[in-house]
């Protein structure tokens, strides 16, 4: 079997188009040689958010391994309704030994997919994984070792099939893969102990998508080559470039050392945790999660994801207010990663049309909800001291902290608008 770091180059791979052309009869080798004389020339948008030069040395990495330069593609599924895509690989000298690798998400029905994993057991994209996989051992019964792997919702997947597919899953790789909702574990609480030690959970530091969910397997987090300051981005790079599917390599290709994971990640795990736990929130996960991820999707609904980041930004002041927990990792967040914070906002307003506006929606709805629920208001209100207190305390963290100022500001203004009588009158 390959290790762990080969499968994660598997992992990179199946993000490219060259591997459902005509071009994939050959070997990785030929492949990834086709790639560097020409293929890159063709690509109008290389995928994951990583460059030219990164993409060449994946290619050369796998061209300089012979094992992995020897795989074929043996079975595929590419289907571009859903977004599913999915590669079995095996060598000619070695077919006893098979690679199941789930590509991360693509297009707006696996958004709304990664959405509904939050709430429910089991998802439609799982239950494809899964075929997949059984549609494999069916094809290829003289497979001894399976290995299913991916990259983030890829990674899910393959955790998945771990557990759901028992016996016909031999082992399993999952980097920066995504968490299950509490459905999931209740589902299948009679299996996950047994079929849980083969699966290996890799993820880099500061990812952002591993930590959403409950945990199958905690990944083992590694510091990648990624954020460094450059002339295009002062503050160094923004979240999204950390879930690149390579984003655990140095600058030499080397994969990079054992960490401990970010504050970022430790944050946004908590919260979502808090969210999907007990009834208090549970009418209002299923409309909150689709409005968030519609974010991310084409066919984005304004007034869906305001109200989605208004409910976000409630149940946030809550456990702020709740958790003394979650405050110290927060203000590890704004102390030790705020560049990294500033860095994500800078390309949001660059790149992501109409969230501007989505975003003072959201507040105003956010103000509105608060006078309409006072106990929402405390929460929020002692929340907002703790964020403009530590403000005030360092002039670099004031700086790069002051998009919290600004939506304050519309926050509270509002409040005092809306507030009869003038009753209510807060300032910072």
């Amino acid at each position: 079997m390959l290790n762990v770091f080969q499968i994660e180059r598997l992992c990179n791979i199946v993000y490219l188009d060259v591997l459902i052309s005509e071009h994939n009869n050959n070997n990785l080798a030929y492949i990834m040689n086709y790639m560097l004389k020409e293929g890159f020339e063709r690509e109008t948008v290389l995928p994951c958010m990583m460059t030219r030069s990164e993409w060449e040395g994946v290619a050369e990495s796998i061209i300089a391994d012979f094992a992995l330069g020897a795989l074929f593609i043996i079975k595929q599924i590419n289907d571009e309704k859903t977004g599913h895509r999915a590669f079995c690989f095996t060598c000619e000298n070695s077919p006893d030994s098979a690679y199941v690798i789930f590509r991360g998400t693509s297009g707006d029905g696996e958004w709304a997919d990664n959405a509904e994993g939050m709430f429910v057991a089991e998802t439609p994209s799982q239950k494809a994984a899964l075929d997949f996989v059984k549609e494999v051992r069916n094809s290829f019964p003289n497979i001894k070792e399976l290995c299913v792997a991916g990259h983030s919702k890829g990674g899910n997947k393959a955790q998945y099939c771990a557990v759901a597919g028992g016996a016909s899953v031999d082992c399993c790789v999952s980097v920066d893969g995504q968490g299950f909702s509490l459905l999931f574990f209740e589902k299948y609480c009679d299996i996950i102990e047994k079929n849980r030690p083969k699966i290996i959970s890799i993820a880099e530091r500061r990812d952002f998508v591993n930590c959403l969910g409950f945990y199958l397997k905690k990944p083992t987090f590694y510091s990648g080559r990624r954020g460094d300051k450059t002339e295009e981005n002062p503050y160094g790079a923004p979240l999204p470039y950390f879930h690149c599917p390579d984003a655990l390599r140095l600058k030499s290709g080397a994969t990079g050392g054992i960490a401990q994971n970010a504050y970022i990640s430790k944050v946004i795990n908590e919260f979502v945790i808090y969210f999907l736990s007990g009834e208090k929130h549970a009418h209002k996960r299923e409309k909150t999660a689709l409005g968030l991820v519609s974010l991310m999707t084409d066919s984005r609904d304004v007034k869906q994801a305001a109200e989605a980041i208004a409910e976000s930004a409630l149940v946030f002041f809550e456990l702020s207010a709740k958790s003394s927990e979650f405050r110290e990792d927060l203000q590890g967040l704004l102390t030790f990663e705020k560049d990294v914070i500033a860095a994500t906002l800078n390309l949001i307003r660059q790149t992501k049309e109409g969230n501007g506006e989505i975003m003072e929606t959201a507040m105003r709805l956010l103000a509105e909800k608060l006078i309409l629920k006072p106990v929402y208001f405390h929460y929020f209100i002692k929340s907002a001291e703790r964020f403009m207190l530590f403000q005030k305390k360092t002039r670099e963290a004031r700086e790069h902290l002051n998009h919290i100022g600004h939506f304050l500001k519309i926050i509270l203004e509002h409040i005092n608008r809306r507030a009869a009588g003038g009753e209510i009158s807060v300032k910072l």
